[in-house]
């Protein structure tokens, strides 16, 4: 079974980081996690220090300047594994989430994919929202960044990483490697927060969603809209 580096990009997550790692060392199979901070002010890399030797798989803390795109490379750059997992600390992944992954790759033409989405909590704003976005990627191939986006670690490269762009960093890299092969959707479902709904409101946010991917599809990114989508 391949190395999967699990590469998670972080700032001010003391809230999310310790139940993060706590998940994460019930994983099956070989990993490493590679934690890139982005300059927390609170304890988020204590905890990860804290954890380092009692965690069951290597445990890496790095550092780079803010910004998601610019962590998740430094990540990648720091990754021995054959495939890099760039997944979010309010995510979670089924146990056996690396052994699916890996069984993907022994399908012709797959270089990534991503998981199915769901978000934590029951209801029915949830649930069609999750609908909605899992019925456009099914025939998209183009993933946020919460399903959990994994790619073969050579490819990664050859598509030049992640573009350092404000937000839709995650569905341009989709766009990218595609050009190296196929996505593929695994039959697992990632469970990830529904933090920033409830911070921001669930209509307001999904305005904002709907709004950015339309200009990112222009090449317009207005600076504005990242309060909303990437900060916390």
């Amino acid at each position: 079974m391949s190395l999967i580096s699990i590469i998670t990009p972080v700032l001010n997550e003391e809230d999310m980081i310790t139940p993060f790692l706590d998940h994460l060392a019930l994983l099956q199979g070989p990993f490493e996690l590679i934690v890139v901070d982005g300059g927390s002010t609170d304890t988020t890399c204590a905890v990860i220090w804290d954890y380092t030797l009692r965690f069951p798989a290597p445990l890496h803390l790095l550092s780079a300047p803010a910004g998601r795109s610019g962590q998740m490379n430094t990540g990648a750059a720091a990754a021995q594994g054959d495939i890099l997992l760039f997944l979010h600390a309010d995510c979670r992944i089924p146990a056996d989430s690396l052994q699916v992954i890996t069984h993907a790759y022994a399908e012709k033409g797959v270089c990534g994919g991503a998981f199915i989405h769901s978000f934590g909590e029951p209801g029915l704003f949830h649930a069609v929202i999750g609908l909605l976005v899992n019925t456009c990627t099914k025939y998209t191939r183009a993933f946020f960044g919460d399903f959990g986006i994994f790619v073969q670690r050579d490819v990664f490269f050859q598509a030049g990483g992640f573009e350092l762009i404000p937000f839709c960093e995650d569905l341009e890299f989709c766009h990218s490697i595609r050009r190296y092969g196929r996505m593929k959707q695994i039959n697992r479902v990632i469970r990830s927060s529904p933090r920033r709904f409830q911070r921001i409101g669930r209509v307001k946010l999904t305005v904002v969603y709907l709004c950015a991917i339309a200009l990112n599809v222009a090449g317009i990114r207005p600076l504005f809209l990242k309060r909303y989508i990437v900060d916390r």
